[in-house]
């Protein structure tokens, strides 16, 4: 059996692709196989890659069916003990799968090695280091972390033991799912039970440019489609039986993440969240809270003044006795521009009080004074 599994997906990218092609064969570890699933391009890259590399590349061509779709199709062709997903824009560094697979067997209880890397512009130059841009988190609660946000950034920072994978899949990777593929896998293996580590040294380079897929742009079709992911993604986490598991701060804080930002412009889809089953197991403290942050913004941010009222109103049923929330009720009905600069009061004098809660807001889930 081969050591590691290299799996490319590319679509239009006959150049880069090439050198991520090139960074798998500068690896120190000898024993790797590099396999590329070209998800349907049509500016020759089957022809380039076959008269350059031959047999050191192994190259499978598919009809346009997504990069979950094609990294399925590179695992089931793969025979590594080990498995890395390497994004056909990404570059590994010369020693990342030596000291990877020097990890995982010296450790054989760990399932997932992660590691730091650097962000990188087009012209592969490191621009910063990956992990001060993770969230505060720790692998022995990664599923906990990983709910909130995903807190491994890098898929190619990751190595994961084949036996771990094919306990989750195939699928290995959701196929419905474009954009948040990878961390709803890494969801998977932690809920599953499989020890994470971290390995903190860089192994890779992650490359900022234009086309990414993850890049904020309105836009672009691919944005809308990742924002589908993205609400796709969070249901299905919503609805895992792992769930109910989760401590309730983590259950507030997911919420919160949900129904603030992810689910933001999309009533039908916040009501579905805030009647489901799930919500209802939340503290009728921690339901409060949830309902009066989204009411205050619905007000201040969206100019929704009845329907932030009504859930400030709900609120109140759930927390009689809180002054805060009949306070901020009664100020609603002087009108959208009070509420607002009193808000604003608010959050100012938290800042000063240094209670500002440490982690973004947007990328831990994380409960912000209002």
């Amino acid at each position: 059996m081969t050591t590691a599994s290299i799996i490319i997906p590319t679509y239009n990218r006959a150049k880069l692709v090439q050198e991520a092609i090139e960074s798998v064969l500068r690896q120190t570890l000898d024993d790797v196989q590099v396999i590329v699933v070209d998800d349907g391009s049509t500016d020759g890259t089957g022809e380039l890659l076959r008269s350059r590399y031959g047999e050191r590349v192994r190259y499978f061509y598919q009809e346009n069916s997504g990069r979950s779709a094609a990294r399925n199709r590179g695992v089931v062709a793969s025979s590594g003990r080990y498995v890395l997903f390497l994004d056909s824009d990404d570059l590994l560094l010369p020693q990342a799968l030596e000291r990877e697979v020097a990890y995982l067997d010296a450790h054989p209880d760990i399932g997932v090695v992660y590691t730091d890397g650097y962000f990188c512009d087009e012209a592969g130059r490191n621009v910063a280091r990956i992990a001060p841009a993770r969230p505060i988190h720790r692998p022995d609660t990664i599923l906990e972390d990983l709910v909130l946000s995903n807190v491994i950034l890098a898929c190619h920072s990751v190595l994961v033991r084949r036996t771990a994978l094919d306990a989750v899949g195939p699928p290995y990777f959701d196929e419905a799912l474009r954009g948040t593929e990878d961390e709803d896998l890494w969801i998977r293996l932690a809920a599953r039970g499989t020890a994470f580590a971290y390995l903190d040294v860089p192994t890779c380079q992650y490359r900022v440019h234009g086309s990414n897929a993850s890049r904020y742009d309105p836009a672009s079709p691919a944005f809308w489609k990742r924002r589908k992911s993205v609400t796709q993604s969070r249901f299905k986490i919503l609805n895992a039986n792992f769930f109910p598991r989760l401590g309730v701060e983590t259950r507030e804080r997911f919420f919160y993440g949900l129904l603030r930002f992810h689910l933001e412009g999309d009533e039908p889809a916040r009501e579905r969240a805030l009647n489901s089953a799930r919500f209802m197991e939340l503290p009728s403290a921690a339901r409060a809270r949830l309902l009066y942050y989204l009411g205050v913004s619905n007000i201040v941010d969206a100019g929704e003044v009845v329907l932030g009222r009504d859930r400030l109103k709900e609120a109140i049923r759930l927390m009689p006795k809180s002054p805060k929330y009949r306070g901020i009720l009664l100020l609603s009905g002087l009108g959208r521009p009070v509420l607002s600069a009193v808000i604003a009061a608010r959050r100012w004098l938290s800042r000063v009080g240094k209670k500002e809660v440490p982690a973004s807001p947007i990328g831990r889930g994380g409960l912000r004074p209002v």
